[in-house]
């Protein structure tokens, strides 16, 4: 019995039904000192986070992704990938 091919998740697809549900583009993050927001990262995952950047500079998006911003996890410190955000 063969078994279907699980669909990959598609980062631009999710930005996209992020917008629509209420998330904020990356153009308006908040910045170092502003508080804590959840964030969508790149693999899907939602998570609290902080910005650790006094500016706002997003890399632009490509083949691997929408634009796309450095936070830090608020639980564990490490780097996420955001590409779209929100108060909690």
């Amino acid at each position: 019995m063969k078994h279907e091919t699980p669909k990959r998740r598609d980062p631009f697809e999710m930005l996209d039904e992020a917008l629509q549900t209420g998330w904020n583009r990356l153009d308006t993050i908040p910045l170092k000192g502003e508080g804590e927001f959840l964030v969508l990262t790149v693999s899907g995952l939602v998570r609290m986070a902080r910005n650790r950047k006094a500016f706002r500079k997003p890399r632009k998006a490509d083949s691997y992704g929408p634009e796309r911003t450095t936070v830090n996890s608020v639980n564990t410190g490490n780097y996420l990938g955001a590409i779209a955000w929100r108060w909690p």
